[in-house]
């Protein structure tokens, strides 16, 4: 028997809670823990003030991406941020066609190397200028440019926007509260 393959459209109808399409497959994902939501809103919150500032782009939180077609690749990042330059519309209906500026992760317990790696991979791969995987249990954020090389940051560092958020700073302190 042959297994269908579902395209971005086909996808974006289907009545999930939660999920993402990898090469045409659904990978439904369970909600996320309080602190998994208050990580991601602290990092949404301190983009849109730099946003404020800046006036750079837009951003926002678990919007899907459609990374490749054929067989189709949507993720959906905890926090996204598209400047005016990469900005063509952020879609009312259906997902965003292209990859965000940056995409952050927000990684759960129990979540696979292999996985999250695969969503740096994806991200990169489809043009993104960077990739923020924060682990809240570890208090440590891995930060990925362009050109794929990863740099780990622990709770006395500050995270910095790079290539994709010119003159960004977050203070881990602030964000993990520690």
């Amino acid at each position: 028997m042959v297994k269908t393959r579902l395209k971005a459209e086909e996808f974006f109808a289907l009545p999930l809670e939660r999920g993402e399409l990898v090469d045409g497959e659904v990978h439904e994902e369970r909600p996320p823990k309080p602190e998994h939501g208050r990580i991601a809103g602290e990092v949404f919150f301190r983009i849109r003030l730099w946003l404020e500032k800046t006036g750079l782009g837009v951003a926002g939180v678990e919007g899907g991406f459609i990374l490749r077609r054929d067989p189709d690749r949507v993720r959906s990042p905890d926090v996204w941020f598209l400047s005016h330059g990469r900005l063509k519309e952020v879609a009312r209906e259906g997902f965003y066609e292209g990859a965000p500026d940056l995409a952050v992760e927000v990684v759960s317990p129990g979540e696979e190397a292999e996985a999250v790696l695969a969503k740096v991979l994806d991200y990169l791969g489809a043009g993104a200028r960077g990739v923020w995987l924060v682990y809240p249990e570890l208090q440590a954020v891995e930060v990925y440019g362009r050109g794929g090389e990863g740099r780990l940051l622990r709770s006395g560092e500050a995270l910095e926007g790079g290539e994709a958020l010119p003159g960004f700073r977050l203070p881990l302190k602030a964000l993990f509260g520690a």
